[in-house]
C-alpha cells in the first residue's frame, strides 16, 4: 500500500512537473506568439509607413503581404490582394509580363529590376520600375520574392515632353537650316545639334569634335576672320555675329551666319561658349541674284546713256565691252564687224581682263570664207553658245583651231543687227575656266548688242550725212568745203614749219563736148576715172578735191621748193594722157593746170584759190594739156 502510495505521489509529482513545465512552454509560447505578433505589427507598421508601394509574394507567386502605398496604387485591400496571383489582380497583358519576370527571378536567384506599367481599378495606368529579390527561410530555401514599385509616370511625362520640345526644336532649325552648340573651353569639346552635323553634310552625332577641328571645315579664306571673331569675343566679352564660308567634305561651299556668346566663371575667366550656326546660302544666293540684277540694269542704263551723245564713239564702245566684261567675269570679249558685204571680218574693239593677251592687232581682216560654221550659224540670227570648246563638232575645226590659239575655254557670240541686216558680232571668251551663261546674263549682253548696233547704226547715218556735208557725191572725193579746211590747216603748218603749199585748179579739157555728145552717164563716169587717177598722182598726205563740174582742186603741203609743183603736174598731165575706156569709148583726156604759192603768192585761201585759177585759164589760152605757175604779170596778159 505504502509502494502504491509512493508510486502515486512520484507520478503526482510527475504530472505535477509535467504540468508546470507544459504551463511554462505555453506561456513561453503564448509569450513567443505575442513577439511574433508583434514584430509582424511593426513590421506592417514599418511598411505601411514606406511611401512606396512594397509587397510580397511566395514561391508559388501568391501575394502573402503589401503595404497601404500598394494597396492605394492598385486601388484595392489588402484582403482582395493575399492569396492572389497577379492574374487576379491585373489585365491579362499586364500579368503575363509580371509572371514572366517572377519565373525569371526565382531561376536566377538574385535580384531584378524592369520597366512595366500598373493599372489602378479606376483604369488609370501609370508608368513604373519594378525593383524585385528572393529571400529564403530558417532553412536556407526559396521562400518567396519582396518588390518594390517606383512610379515613373511624371519623369515619363516629363521625358516625353522633352522629347517632343526637343523634336520640335530640332525640326524647327532643321526648317530654319540653323544648327546649335556649345563649346566646353577648359576641354575643348564641341556639342553640337543634329542640324549642326547637318550643315557640315554629316550624320548627326557621327563625330566628336574639338573646335581646332571645326576650323578645317571653315573656307582657308575666312579661317583667321574667324580666329578673330573667337578671340574678340573671349578677350572683350562680347557677344560676335559674322557671315563666312565653310567647304563640306565633298568640296562645295555653303555660307553660314554665326552667333555665340561666352560664359565666365565668377574669377571672369571664360568657360563655355555657346551659339548658333546657320545655313544661309540660299540667302546668298538670292541676294547674289538680286545684286546682279541691279548691276546689270546700272551697267545697261550706263551703257545706253553713254552712247547718246556720241561725241567719242570708239571710246564709248571700248568702255561699254569693259563693263559687260567685268560684269559677266569673263576674260576677252571682242567687238567683229563686217567689210566689203560681209567677206571681211575686222576686230574693231576688245577688252581683256587683267593677265589676259590680247588679240585685236591679229585679227584684221579676215576673209569670212576661213570660218564657214561660225557664219553660217551667225546667219541664222541667232545666239551661238559654246559651253565646252574642246566638246565643238568636227564641222567646227577652223573655229576651234582659232579659239583654241586664242587660249579660249567657252564662248558666247552675240550677232550684231541693224534693221535686221547682220553687220558683225560680240565674242564673250571665258579664257580660264569653262563656264556657262544664263538667262538673265543672256539677255542683259543682247540689249548690250542691240544698244551698240544702233550707235553703230546711228555712226553710219552720222558718217554718211558728214560725208554728204564734205565730200562730192560722184567721186567721193573731198568738196569745197573739205578743200578749204584743209588749205587753211596746210596755211598754219607751213608758218609754224617754213615750207611751201602749192594749189593745183585742174580743169578737164573740152568736157563740155564730151558731156554734150555722149551723155552725162559717160561724164560722169569719166569724171570718176579722172578723181582716180588724179588720187594715184599724189601723196598720202595730199588732197584732190572736186569744186564742181569738170573743175578739180589738188593741195600739196611741206613743199621744200616751188619746182616740187611741177613735177606733180607733169605726173598728172603724163597719167591722164593714157588711153582709159568707158563703156564702148576710148578717151584720151587732157587737162589745163594753174597753180598758185603759199606765202610766196597770196596770204589768204581765197586770194591763193583765185590766183591758181587765173593760172588755170592762161594754160587754157596757152593750148590746153600744160600747167602755169601764177606770176602777177600774166593778170594783164
Amino acid at each position: 500500500m505504502a509502494a502504491l502510495e509512493q508510486l502515486l505521489e512520484v507520478y503526482e509529482q510527475s504530472v505535477l512537473e509535467q504540468t508546470i513545465k507544459l504551463r511554462e512552454e505555453i506561456s513561453e509560447r503564448k509569450k513567443s506568439e505575442e513577439t511574433i505578433k508583434d514584430s509582424e505589427q511593426f513590421l506592417q507598421t514599418l511598411m505601411d509607413s514606406i511611401p512606396v508601394p512594397v509587397f510580397f509574394k511566395d514561391k508559388d507567386g501568391k501575394y502573402i503581404g503589401c503595404n497601404r502605398a500598394f494597396e492605394d496604387f492598385l486601388g484595392m485591400q489588402k484582403g482582395t490582394i493575399i492569396g492572389k496571383t497577379v492574374y487576379e489582380v491585373a489585365p491579362k497583358e499586364l500579368a503575363d509580363r509580371y509572371h514572366e519576370a517572377d519565373t525569371a527571378l526565382f531561376r536566377s536567384m538574385g535580384n531584378q529590376v524592369y520597366e512595366s506599367r500598373v493599372k489602378h481599378s479606376n483604369g488609370s495606368v501609370r508608368d513604373v520600375i519594378f525593383h524585385k529579390a528572393v529571400f529564403f527561410d530558417r532553412k536556407g530555401e526559396l521562400a518567396g520574392l519582396i518588390g518594390v514599385i517606383l512610379d515613373i509616370t511624371d519623369r515619363k511625362r516629363v521625358e516625353e515632353a522633352q522629347r517632343k520640345s526637343e523634336g520640335r526644336l530640332a525640326n524647327a532649325q532643321r526648317i530654319a537650316h540653323i544648327g546649335s552648340w556649345e563649346r566646353d573651353i577648359v576641354t575643348d569639346n564641341l556639342h553640337w545639334s543634329d542640324e549642326t552635323y547637318r550643315i557640315l553634310g554629316l550624320t548627326p552625332q557621327s563625330f566628336d569634335f574639338t573646335y581646332e577641328a571645326y576650323l578645317n571645315f571653315v573656307h582657308p579664306d575666312d579661317r583667321e576672320f574667324v580666329k578673330r571673331s573667337v578671340l574678340d569675343a573671349l578677350s572683350r566679352k562680347k557677344p560676335y555675329s559674322s557671315d563666312y564660308r565653310i567647304v563640306l567634305r565633298d568640296g562645295s561651299q555653303r555660307f553660314v551666319h554665326s552667333e555665340a556668346e561666352v560664359i565666365f566663371d565668377h574669377a571672369g575667366n571664360p568657360i563655355k561658349m555657346h551659339g548658333t550656326i546657320q545655313d544661309i546660302t540660299e540667302r546668298k544666293q538670292i541676294e547674289e541674284i538680286l545684286r546682279h540684277r541691279t548691276d546689270s540694269e546700272k551697267t545697261v542704263a550706263a551703257i545706253s546713256k553713254r552712247f547718246v551723245t556720241l561725241s567719242d564713239f570708239d571710246a564709248a564702245v571700248s568702255a561699254s565691252l569693259t563693263d559687260a566684261g567685268r560684269l559677266c567675269k569673263v576674260g576677252r570679249v571682242c567687238l567683229f564687224q563686217f567689210r566689203d558685204n560681209g567677206n571681211i571680218i575686222v576686230n574693231t574693239h576688245e577688252w581683256c581682263d587683267t593677265g589676259v593677251t590680247a588679240e585685236i592687232q591679229r585679227l584684221q581682216n579676215i576673209p569670212s570664207t576661213a570660218f564657214p560654221w561660225l557664219m553660217a550659224n551667225l546667219k541664222t540670227r541667232d545666239i551661238i553658245h559654246i559651253d565646252d570648246v574642246s566638246q565643238m563638232p568636227p564641222e567646227a575645226s577652223a573655229e576651234k583651231l582659232e579659239f583654241e590659239k586664242k587660249s579660249v575655254k567657252s564662248t558666247l557670240i552675240i550677232p550684231l543687227l541693224i534693221k535686221k541686216i547682220l553687220i558683225g558680232f560680240i565674242g564673250f571668251s571665258n579664257i580660264k575656266t569653262i563656264s556657262q551663261w544664263f538667262g538673265e546674263d543672256i539677255a542683259m549682253l543682247q540689249i548690250v548688242a542691240e544698244i551698240i548696233g544702233n550707235a553703230i547704226e546711228r555712226k553710219q547715218a552720222e558718217d554718211l550725212i558728214k560725208n554728204m556735208a564734205y565730200h562730192d557725191a560722184l567721186t567721193q572725193l573731198p568738196n569745197r568745203n573739205l578743200f578749204q579746211n584743209h588749205l587753211q590747216m596746210a596755211m598754219a603748218h607751213t608758218r609754224r614749219n617754213k615750207t611751201v603749199v602749192a594749189i593745183m585748179i585742174l580743169d578737164i579739157d573740152d568736157f563740155k563736148t564730151i558731156n554734150d555728145s555722149l551723155g552725162h552717164q559717160t561724164g560722169d563716169s569719166l569724171l570718176k576715172v579722172v578723181a582716180g587717177r588724179l588720187v594715184k598722182c599724189v601723196r598720202e598726205g595730199d588732197t584732190v578735191a572736186r569744186m564742181g563740174g569738170d573743175e578739180f582742186m589738188i593741195i600739196l603741203p611741206g613743199l621744200v621748193q616751188p619746182q616740187d609743183a611741177a613735177l606733180v603736174a607733169q605726173k598728172i598731165l603724163a597719167i591722164l594722157d593714157q588711153p582709159l575706156q568707158i563703156e564702148k569709148y576710148e578717151f584720151r583726156t587732157t587737162v589745163s593746170i594753174g597753180i598758185s604759192l603759199f606765202p610766196l603768192n597770196a596770204n589768204d585761201v581765197e586770194s591763193l584759190i583765185k590766183q591758181a585759177d587765173i593760172a588755170m585759164y592762161l594754160s587754157k589760152k596757152k593750148g590746153k594739156n600744160t600747167y602755169h605757175f601764177y606770176k602777177p604779170e600774166i593778170v594783164h596778159a
